[in-house]
């Protein structure tokens, strides 16, 4: 049955306020964030100026870290270590994994939602559409959770997509936002516990973090094709 004028009109109307939000989110914030703090937000030296931020306007600074870390998940090109380093610096390392995992959270859950109201063509518009494919492959096979969880625990594994892509795919909310709340628990307490140490002065500590953190980097990059290819096995057998 042929779309009425109106039907069709209302379709194209619905996709380019759908194109508007995505456009807003994904190109939107980071530019504004940019036009109004420059560089200083990828700068060597962000970690220390989010910590003065915070320690000038302590009566909020737990609100802001949970924003930063929401944002930080919606927005793929925002580093996420300066802001759970500040967060343990500024909470100890327990609550600022908690607020931490919480900002993460919450942050997924939008994304997720944000990519189903959207729709898989919306997410070709900013991303690589090879990539989204690959992504959802793996999401969609039988072994979709124990992809996702390794994804987020190994470092050097690109993670930017997943939470949109398991918007798109056939996997569902809640397992999801558990499996990828627990993977990425480690690779936040490392940031964590380097800016708890940075606070209590054990820079023996922050060395002994760091040269562990390059370790296993230089382990995961070295390994990373067969990382990948693990991830691709897991996705056949599924």
């Amino acid at each position: 049955m042929p779309e009425t004028g109106d039907y069709s009109r209302k379709k194209k109307i619905a996709a380019i306020i759908k194109f508007v939000l995505l456009l807003i989110v994904i190109a939107g914030i980071p530019a504004f964030l940019y036009l109004k703090y420059g560089s200083e937000i990828f700068s060597k030296d962000s970690a220390d100026r989010l910590v003065a931020y915070l320690m000038a306007n302590k009566h909020i600074s737990a609100l802001i870290i949970l924003i930063l870390q929401i944002l930080q998940v919606i927005i793929c090109v925002i580093p996420g270590q300066p802001i759970q380093f500040a967060a343990s610096y500024m909470l100890g390392v327990s609550g600022g994994l908690l607020l931490s995992l919480i900002g993460a959270a919450i942050g997924a859950t939008i994304a997720f939602y944000l990519a189903k109201l959207l729709g898989r063509d919306m997410l070709y518009l900013f991303f690589d559409k090879n990539k989204v494919q690959d992504y959802q492959r793996k999401l969609n096979s039988g072994k979709g959770l124990l992809i996702v969880l390794l994804i987020y625990v190994l470092p050097g594994v690109p993670k930017d997509l997943v939470a949109y892509v398991a918007g798109i795919s056939e996997m569902k909310f809640k397992p999801f936002i558990i499996i990828s709340t627990i993977g990425r628990c480690p690779g936040m307490i490392g940031s964590l516990l380097l800016g708890h140490f940075y606070g209590a002065g054990n820079y023996r500590a922050i060395g002994v973090v760091i040269i562990a953190a390059v370790i296993i980097l230089i382990i995961c990059f070295i390994k990373r094709k067969s990382l990948i290819k693990y991830l691709d096995k897991l996705e056949e057998k599924g």
